[in-house]
């Protein structure tokens, strides 16, 4: 479990203390019903003497909401509220729970996750610490069941002019039907009526009588007449006909040459530009080939000048000479079995281990992390002086001091102990816990680590990270370029610590 928050309990709402005794309970019922991720959007109270801790099954980087950070975490944010909605409603609502007991606290959890309380977030995901009772969800209103006949007669009521209002719809379409269509897709509406009102005096005109006399002339008049024409349009349709075909024919040939060039020119086109696009990707490709030979050999460039050994001497007089500082906790939880052992000596075996493999160069600091306020700074220890920096470690003793872990201020120390600006150093932290101390352990050990860094960018912290409840402090490793070790027993702490202080088993030659 992840603590997020400690509190004295003096500040926490008797509320939120009295949910922590069903809140289990609880989160199986919202997990049964919503998912996991509902019910883990609330932390749990756990009450430790004089303070209560909230913790919970999620694990990563820790980081605290505030205005600066909002906007960073809106989208989390908004699925947290989201989440938390869907919590209150199921909670609000009549779905019986598969505990009997908890009926009577459903409304009282519900205010609890209503409430305005500070939230973290645990490796991207919003989790409240409920230390407040502040309910402000007001739910969704239900009207009163009286309320429902009001619609029924308003529906009532506007039936029959539904009816009436399809009927005149259903009219308007007929008329439209047979008398204006295709009006208004084709023509107009004045077209549309003349045409109407031509029809109808067609009848008329048909059936008026007319002169037998009258009649005949017309009719020998017509079939005079194109006896004339009969003669004469032969011999003009012979002598126009053959000069518009050949015309037709030759502009016909015309259009399905210039379609012929047209089309040639297209596939010329896409020719030469297929051709464009094989040489340039040719060319790019060489490019690209050419690159990345380049990118190779100055890594290996690089690699050899990393890996060659520079002068002792040399470094000294630059003053880059690496170095290296160990902050050892020494509090009381560092007592509990380990293995065939316990924390505290598998620790002081492991640091003696790496002091004998570093480089004699190398000057080591050793930091105490043991007792409040403040962490025990030993100082350097040179060359010749290994003997008592291994005698210094093995002397650490929880009992010496109040047993508390000043992890921050420990933190500090090591810092302030190296250079990390002009030349290398290497920093290596063990402890099992957090910050333990009054005065500091509200801090976030992340925000710390990431100042230290912004400060001295080349001091590396590797982290060994010792028993369960620690995954708070693995950040500072990654905040500072460093490495996170988690050894399950004394055998794989020495291997890590080695691994730790690989780096400077070799820094330079005589």
């Amino acid at each position: 479990m992840l603590r997020i928050l400690r509190c004295e309990k003096s500040k926490v709402s008797p509320k939120i203390l009295s949910y922590a005794l069903y809140a289990d309970d609880f989160k199986k019922e919202i997990k049964s019903a919503l998912g996991e991720e509902y019910s883990e959007i609330i932390s749990k109270a756990e009450i430790s003497g004089d303070y209560v801790n909230f913790v919970t099954p999620l694990s990563g980087e820790l980081d605290k909401v505030t205005e600066a950070n909002k906007i960073k975490y809106q989208d989390a944010l908004n699925v947290l509220e989201h989440r938390r909605d869907k919590v209150i409603e199921y909670l609000k609502s009549s779905t019986p729970l598969s505990n009997r007991a908890l009926e009577t606290h459903r409304k009282e959890f519900s205010d609890i996750i209503a409430s305005d309380n500070t939230v973290f977030m645990v490796n991207g995901q919003a989790v409240i610490a409920p230390v407040s009772f502040n309910p402000h969800y007001k739910g969704v209103a239900v009207p009163p069941t009286g309320a429902t006949t009001v619609p029924v007669k308003k529906r009532g009521c506007l039936l029959p002019f539904l009816l009436l209002l399809l009927l005149l719809l259903l009219l308007l379409f007929l008329l439209w039907w047979f008398l204006l269509r295709p009006w208004p897709f084709e023509g107009n509406f004045t077209d549309r009526f003349n045409s109407l009102f031509s029809q109808k005096e067609v009848p008329t005109q048909v059936v008026e009588p007319k002169k037998e006399d009258e009649a005949k002339p017309a009719t020998t008049e017509e079939k005079t007449e194109p006896v004339e024409e009969e003669a004469k349009d032969p011999v003009v349709e012979e002598k126009t006909a053959e000069p518009e075909a050949v015309e037709d024919e030759e502009a016909k040939a015309a259009q399905e040459k210039a379609k012929a060039d047209a089309l040639k020119s297209q596939e010329e086109a896409k020719a030469k530009a297929k051709a464009q696009a094989k040489a340039k990707a040719e060319a790019e490709a060489k490019r690209k080939a050419e690159e990345q030979k380049q990118k190779e050999l100055a890594a290996k460039r690089a690699l050899e000048k990393k890996n060659k050994v520079p002068k002792c001497k040399t470094l000294k007089q630059e003053g880059k000479m690496p170095e290296l500082a160990i902050a050892f906790d020494g509090s009381q939880s560092m007592l509990l079995k380990y293995g065939y052992t316990n924390r505290l000596k598998a620790a002081q075996k492991a640091a003696t281990d790496l002091i004998s493999n570093v480089d004699k160069n190398v000057k080591i600091g050793f930091i105490e992390i043991n007792g409040c306020p403040v962490a025990k700074n030993r100082g350097f220890f040179g060359p010749n002086s290994r003997g008592a920096l291994i005698n210094a470690i093995n002397n650490v003793n929880p009992y010496s001091y109040d047993g508390k872990t000043p992890l921050v201020n420990g933190l500090n120390e090591l810092s302030k102990t190296l250079d990390g600006v002009n030349s290398d150093a290497v920093g290596i932290l063990i402890s099992d816990g957090e910050d333990t101390c009054s005065f500091t352990e509200q801090m976030d050990v992340c925000y710390v680590a990431k100042k230290i860094h912004k400060r001295q960018p080349k001091l590396k912290i590797h982290t060994i990270l010792i028993g369960d409840d620690i995954d708070s402090a693995a950040c500072i490793a990654r905040n500072t370029g460093g490495k996170v070790f988690k050894p399950k027993d004394a055998v794989q702490i020495e291997s890590v610590l080695k691994e730790a202080g690989a780096s400077l088993k070799k820094v330079c030659e005589e």
